[in-house]
């Protein structure tokens, strides 16, 4: 096996980013070539290339520092972590990453997140911690021992705690009919509150039946047939997606009561539906816990790239997307030390509930102040 630190290692990471960064280029363009009203939106100079670029040096960068520094495993017996375990998780962050610069590229031209990109997006996330629920987050266990202290065992960051943590009393996989019924329930309520038809009627395929005239629909039918197959066959896949559920429900009733209070507050959309769908598909590749720190720190990137705007373009208009993108990549890279100190909240039920409503309240208020000083910015 190639040592991660070899030459040949680099180079095909190296080519790695240039795909990735190739094929974010050549799906996004499409979508940002037309402005709202379908009138052609001549393309930034160069961007292409430069976004070409940035992701090699990207992908070179996550490789250094995930696989070859071992910077985001938690502070410890890091050798224990297998170079597998290692790759896969960076596969799926770079993915992640890849799907975060689309929605982000998108949302700052039209201020708008297509589902042709959260859609996938969260789909491919629930496969991935489903099939590799090593990609989740690392984190170190406590395994208690008699008569000697605790053993530290590395661990993911699963539904309550480690992965391989019990699950709560009805959640567990068959026969247990209510754990799979709740999924399904949190699965079938992101396809009708996150997702919209992506074909108009005319433009279906003829001589179908109705339902398969429409991908959407198809998506739900997977969907729900592979969550039927995860809890059937049980073990850490079943744990992997149970994980990537709760991520997928708490983080878009986060963002979705922000965007409801700052609305009510404000007499007007405060933000887009697009950002609760994009903080859905987070949360399918992070697992909750993740998404809460994720939105913490968006909050103050929000802050920061309004000031930049106004002092920059004396652009008033701040879409919110992209400060969630840069808070998910900055709670990725940044695990580490972000965990140390963020656990602990986590294991105490009020101190949870207390950051989330903290997270909620600051989002919300960040909005509100935004929206009221955008006339005098403007």
């Amino acid at each position: 096996m190639i040592a991660p630190h070899d030459p040949l290692a680099w180079g095909i990471i190296a080519v790695a980013g240039a795909v990735v960064g190739r094929l974010v280029t050549a799906f996004v363009a499409p979508l940002v070539a037309f402005d709202g009203s379908g009138r052609p939106v001549p393309p930034a100079a160069g961007f292409g290339r430069w976004f070409q670029v940035a992701a090699v040096l990207g992908a070179l960068a996550l490789w250094w520092w995930e696989v070859v520094a071992r910077a985001q495993l938690p502070s410890g017996d890091v050798s224990a972590v297998g170079a597998a375990t290692l790759l896969a998780r960076y596969a799926a962050h770079l993915i992640l990453f890849a799907l975060l610069a689309a929605a982000s590229w998108v949302d700052l031209r039209h201020r708008v997140i297509p589902d042709v990109i959260t859609m996938p997006g969260v789909l491919a996330g629930l496969v991935c911690v489903t099939l590799a629920p090593g990609t989740l987050l690392p984190i170190v266990v406590e395994v208690p021992r008699s008569f000697a202290p605790p053993l530290l065992e590395p661990d993911v960051l699963g539904l309550c705690g480690g992965l391989r943590a019990a699950l709560p009393a009805g959640l567990e996989s068959q026969p247990a009919w209510t754990g799979l019924a709740a999924a399904l329930a949190v699965f079938i309520g992101w396809w009708r509150g996150c997702t919209a038809p992506f074909l108009e009627p005319s433009a279906a395929a003829a001589g179908l039946p109705a339902w398969l005239r429409e991908p959407r629909n198809l998506a739900l039918v997977a969907g729900m047939l592979g969550i039927a197959a995860a809890w059937f066959l049980g073990g850490p896949g079943w744990r992997g997606l149970l994980t990537g559920l709760a991520g997928l429900v708490v983080a878009a009733g986060m963002i979705w009561l922000t965007r409801a209070g700052a609305s009510r507050a404000l007499g007007r959309e405060a933000m887009g539906l697009g950002d609760v769908t994009l903080m859905a598909m987070v949360g399918a590749w992070l697992g909750w816990q993740a998404c809460v720190l994720a939105c913490f720190v968006a909050v103050f990137v929000g802050l920061a790239h309004g000031v930049l705007q106004v002092i920059r373009h004396r652009e008033s208009e701040l879409p919110f997307g992209p400060s969630l993108c840069l808070g998910a990549a900055t709670v990725v890279v940044a695990w580490r030390p972000l965990w140390a100190r963020a656990a602990v909240s986590f294991e105490r039920p009020l101190e949870m509930a207390a950051v989330i409503v903290a997270v909620i309240g600051l989002t919300a208020v960040s909005l509100m102040v935004w929206r009221r000083l955008r006339p005098s910015l403007g």
